[in-house]
């Protein structure tokens, strides 16, 4: 069964005609007989769709999505305007975030890749379209604001995932004979580093290199990073939500224990994992561009330092 379930993998998740469903039903054993809850809590939101509690991955995020607007002002009546979330009074804004996050299950995903156009309206969307008629004049109103995304944008969303899909199967077959099962902290190491946080789940362990490991402040990434240099990219974090954001209380909460569980004199990893996790959540909630990309890049580096064994 070992050597079927690896091999399968391997040898189909680049053939492009494979059930991408399928690819991730394959992962799910695999998570199971490896013991990697991250794999498999990866595999089943994919397959189920996020839900509201769960941390939705960068690759399912739209940023700047269009809308259309029908509206009518005294005789004039005006369809399929495209419009921007920023052309919004600003207290309409108020109920959308910068980020239309796309939760459906992989296999729906597949099917809206297929068509041309797509209108949505969430909760968020039609309290907009509320709040801004009650600013408007009489005899004016706006009526079916509604997101529009082509098929394109779905057919990427499918792309990504087969693509960090395959990144994540090379990784674990790289040092791994098909013949035996890697172990599980590879594949949580793999998953984090190709996924990051997934879900409510959180990787507490990494595999570190083999040979000499280091450790502590002076410790570098890959990328050349060293511990002191990444944790200045928390400040940046910081700075971008105090321009954007009148309370950043939560995101103060989860940047003070992320730095604690780093400059302890004796810093575990699975802590440091487990904090980059929940701070990328509470950025990820608070659906600000700038945070998130501070945020993004600052979680990347101190995980890169994580799997080279930078935290013990």
């Amino acid at each position: 069964m070992t050597e079927t379930l690896l091999r399968s993998l391997r040898d189909r998740v680049i053939d492009e005609h494979e059930s991408l469903a399928g690819l991730l039903r394959k992962c799910l054993l695999l998570g199971a007989e490896t013991g990697s809850s991250s794999l498999r809590e990866w595999a089943r939101l994919e397959l189920n769709g996020y839900s509201e509690e769960a941390t939705v991955p960068e690759y399912r995020k739209i940023s700047g999505a269009p809308m259309s607007m029908d509206s009518v002002s005294g005789n004039t009546w005006t369809t399929g305007q495209t419009i921007s979330r920023l052309q919004l009074p600003a207290d309409a804004q108020e109920h959308l975030g910068e980020f239309l996050f796309l939760t459906q299950p992989v296999e729906e995903i597949e099917r809206l890749a297929q068509a041309q156009s797509l209108h949505f309206k969430p909760a968020g969307l039609a309290a907009a379209q509320l709040t801004w008629n009650r600013s408007l004049g009489p005899y004016q109103s706006v009526m079916n604001l509604s997101y529009v995304l082509g098929g394109s944008m779905f057919a990427g969303i499918l792309g990504q995932i087969r693509t960090k899909l395959v990144d994540l199967i090379a990784d674990l077959t790289m040092a791994t004979p098909l013949t035996e099962l890697p172990r599980r902290e590879e594949v949580d190491a793999a998953v984090l580093h190709r996924i990051g946080h997934v879900g409510d789940v959180y990787s507490t362990t990494v595999v570190k290199p083999s040979g000499p490991t280091a450790i502590g402040a002076s410790a570098t990434a890959s990328s050349g990073m060293s511990v002191d240099e990444a944790l200045q990219l928390l400040t940046a974090v910081q700075s971008a939500a105090e321009s954007a954001l009148p309370d950043t209380t939560d995101l103060e909460v989860a940047l003070a224990e992320l730095r604690d569980s780093i400059i302890t004199p004796h810093p575990e990893t699975g802590e440091v994992v487990q904090r980059l996790g929940k701070l990328r959540a509470v950025a990820d909630k608070l659906g600000i561009a700038a945070v998130s990309s501070a945020t993004s890049a600052a979680v990347t580096a101190l995980t890169d330092l994580a799997m080279q064994g930078a935290f013990g």
